[in-house]
């Protein structure tokens, strides 16, 4: 049971939402050769000012393959 959690700033739409989530959805069906149906993708709205809470130092910095350049890399 993957699961892709996407963190963005606020302002798109439900659809375009949706379709960003059907993309991350089948890239990584087809990339690993997983069923469709077993790949859950969610995505939360995060504003800048929350960013470095939220993303930064919730993760650690082996975890966070690619790091925002945005603001600075979590120690």
């Amino acid at each position: 049971m993957p699961h892709i959690a996407i963190t963005l700033h606020p302002g798109r739409d439900d659809a375009t939402k949706r379709d960003i989530a059907e993309k991350m959805q089948q890239h990584y069906v087809e990339t690993f050769g997983t069923d469709v149906e077993a790949v859950s993708v969610s995505i939360v709205e995060v504003p800048a000012e929350d960013f470095t809470e939220t993303v930064q130092e919730r993760y650690r910095a082996e975890d966070l393959y690619i790091s925002s350049r945005a603001v600075p890399a979590n120690e």
